[in-house]
């Protein structure tokens, strides 16, 4: 599924309208009732619905929830937060609330409502907030009611996963044709609860240029029935220093859940007796060094490289200037994919990234935020608020696959 920034959905919006001939309040009739079905599967016995809507397009969908809540049978509440003065499809919405003799509210009690829909600002807003919707943020806030935002809680921005305050503390969220990058990177997605992706029938299509994309779901390859493990690929996994053998057993183990034909690791020779007691299914390989590996264990291994189909380096390995010297010649001599993890990312970080363009064969870095930190030089905060960005900034500069930790990987 895409993953939309602002300015992104607001040329699909353009394009359909435009483009496609769709009618700007076909598209937001379709949100509107979309967050309508959305309250009555989540909220099936709340009956007092308070609507607190904006000037733009998302004041004009929340005024249309209104509107069928209403013909449904609701007691529905409204009030224009930011002013009367609505203009286009949202003028056109106000036109018909008011012909159905529901008249916007002049004065607001919370406590004679069950919920309240927030309608104030979507996509298209840029923090932080000012003036009157201060207020009424607060006042939602405040409520203790369920609290169902319509496309993004008010108060944040689309493109940002930083966790503006003051912003709106959704239970539900009904986000329109793709999510954006608030709705699935933390800490800004706390805001936002539950998330509904309605399909309001922008062409999905439209979006294919866009590269930042989420996988909801993968599914493990299909095996003949009589494979065996000769055929299900070697990996072995480079690492382990005195008082971190744990990491390298982990992942020896994970590598063979995960399906991995056959798996060895490479230790520390003097540490090898703990990984015989420690793994069962998995093999060691003693390689130079005491306590820690040696430059030595690279030549070892480049020797042996064509049993392997591919190489995990990194986990307990130490962070030493050794350490930096093999990260330098597993990049420029192994042949075969390499995986560097852990510390072996934070030798990396040490020897200077631009060793990556060197680099022939494929490289995967696995760091988490604290790890690409290092790795890049980029304030940590910057990085966990444009995860996504950064992230595929990094790959394409330097020619790798980058799998960049968090809550969402």
């Amino acid at each position: 599924m895409k993953v939309l920034k602002a300015k992104e959905m607001q040329l699909l919006d353009q394009r359909t309208i435009e483009g496609l001939g769709v009618p700007s309040i076909l598209l937001m009739e379709k949100a509107g009732l979309s967050v309508v079905e959305a309250i009555r599967r989540e909220f099936p016995h709340v009956k007092r619905v308070l609507v607190v809507a904006g000037k733009g397009n998302n004041g004009g969908d929340g005024l249309v929830v209104a509107r069928h809540l209403h013909l449904l049978g609701y007691k529905v509440g409204y009030v224009l937060a930011l002013g009367e003065d609505l203009k286009g499809d949202a003028g056109l919405q106000l036109k018909i609330l008011k012909s159905l003799g529901l008249e916007p509210l002049r004065e607001v009690d919370f406590k004679d409502f069950d919920l309240v829909v927030d309608a104030l600002f979507g996509t298209g807003f840029e923090p932080p907030v000012r003036g009157e919707a201060l207020r009424w943020i607060e006042l939602i806030n405040n409520s203790h009611l369920p609290v169902v935002s319509v496309d993004i809680p008010s108060g944040l921005s689309a493109d940002s996963a930083k966790e503006y305050d003051p912003s709106v503390k959704a239970n539900i969220t009904v986000t329109f044709q793709f999510p954006k990058v608030c709705h699935l990177l933390y800490p800004s997605a706390k805001r936002c609860g539950r998330l509904y992706v309605a399909n309001i029938g922008i062409p999905t299509w439209l979006a294919q240029e866009i590269k930042r994309e989420v996988l909801l779901k993968t599914n493990p390859p299909k095996r003949e029935p009589d494979v065996h493990k000769g055929l299900m690929g070697h990996v072995l996994i480079i690492g382990g220093s005195t008082g971190k053998t744990g990491a390298v057993v982990m992942s020896a183990r994970a590598s063979t859940r995960t399906g991995a034909g056959l798996v060895s690791v490479g230790i520390p020779e003097d540490l090898n007796p703990i990984f015989e007691s420690s793994l069962v299914e998995e093999m060691s390989i003693p390689l130079g060094g005491k306590g820690r590996l040696s430059v030595e264990a690279v030549k070892e291994v480049l020797e042996i490289q064509s049993r392997f189909s591919a190489v995990a380096v990194g986990m307990g390995m130490d962070r030493y200037q050794e350490g930096r010297l093999i990260i330098r010649e597993l990049l420029l001599g192994l042949e075969r994919p390499l995986l560097i993890d852990a510390d072996g990312i934070n030798n990396l970080a040490d020897l200077g990234v631009e060793v990556l363009k060197e680099r022939k064969g494929i490289t995967v870095l696995t760091p988490h935020v604290g790890e690409f930190e290092r790795l890049s030089g980029l304030r940590k905060d910057y990085i966990v608020e444009n995860l996504i960005d950064v992230a595929q900034d990094f790959a394409v500069k330097y020619g790798c696959y980058l799998v960049l930790k968090s809550s969402r990987t």
